[in-house]
């Protein structure tokens, strides 16, 4: 195979990559009326779909039944979903995707629904969308395919190693948020245990002290909670933000109710930013 013919399967591998970020961010905006970015690399990519038409177009390259191409395209697919899932688990001790919950599933990794799409996404990229991709890189100068694919190249390969760097600091770092998130709870209700006791031993002497007192104990968790979440919330880089929204079945060895604390103080973290903007811009149009 000549370089040229690479630099093409390569920009084949990318813009089906693209086609499948695409889908799963179209399927979100529909299925959960948000914008979820899906892709594990920070570029507008999932290379699973890009890897999986690949498998499609060299595994099978003379066949045309279209129900051969669809068994066999879907079984091709969900044995590299399956394989990509235990190498992620294996590498960071964590699973992005569980299905376990969805039916004709395999030990959470692969099920049904994603066989049949796969399986007719590589038919219709193999029989139909293949040949005029074909065509159109065929029209393009050789010169402007090396640039472009050498480029891209270049770019996937410097993402790639921030995702790597990313995802090898990812358990960690849900570590050091659980301690502190348990620390910070500890602490807080020591400052309720010692605030109800200040207002025990004032009881006689004033009522009001108590509601005083109950209302600077509020304002401590208000004040405490913010910092947590401010704290948790910077613990984390961009990428890793945002892995943990975009896959709400992801599983890690420390527990699904710690992601699920996770994503909360990330929430928070945005809502008091939110709320600090609104704050000062209203300060600024009435100075």
């Amino acid at each position: 195979m000549t370089w040229l013919a690479l630099e093409k399967v390569f920009l084949w591998f990318l813009l089906y990559s693209f086609v499948g970020w695409l889908w799963e961010t179209v399927l979100n905006i529909v299925m959960k009326k948000r914008f979820v970015d899906r892709g594990i690399l920070n570029g507008p990519i999932c290379p699973i779909y890009g890897f999986g038409a690949l498998l499609a177009i060299y595994a099978l390259p003379g066949e045309h039944s279209v129900v051969a191409i669809f068994l066999s395209s879907g079984v091709l697919c969900c044995t590299l979903e399956y394989f990509t899932s235990w190498a992620i688990e294996k590498l960071f001790h964590m699973r992005l995707w569980d299905y376990s919950g969805k039916p004709f599933n395999l030990n959470g990794r692969v099920y049904l629904n994603g066989f049949l799409f796969f399986a007719a996404g590589c038919t219709v990229v193999k029989l139909w969308v293949q040949p005029h991709v074909m065509d159109m890189l065929d029209a393009i100068d050789p010169r402007t395919i090396t640039i472009l694919a050498v480029t891209l190249l270049v770019v996937l390969l410097a993402d790639a190693a921030v995702t790597l760097a990313g995802l090898t600091s990812l358990n960690s770092r849900l570590g050091h948020a659980e301690q502190d998130i348990k620390a910070l709870k500890a602490r807080g209700i020591a400052h309720i245990d010692v605030g109800i006791t200040a207002a025990d031993k004032r009881i006689g002497s004033a009522e009001t002290r108590i509601t005083t007192a109950c209302a600077q104990i509020a304002a401590r968790a208000q004040t405490d909670g913010e910092a947590l979440a401010a704290h948790v919330s910077h613990l984390f880089d961009w990428q890793q933000r945002r892995l943990i929204r975009a896959y709400p079945g992801m599983r890690t060895e420390h527990g699904e109710g710690l992601l699920a604390e996770v994503r909360a103080q990330f929430d928070r973290a945005r809502h008091a930013h939110t709320n600090t903007s609104r704050h000062r811009r209203r300060r600024a149009r009435s100075n």
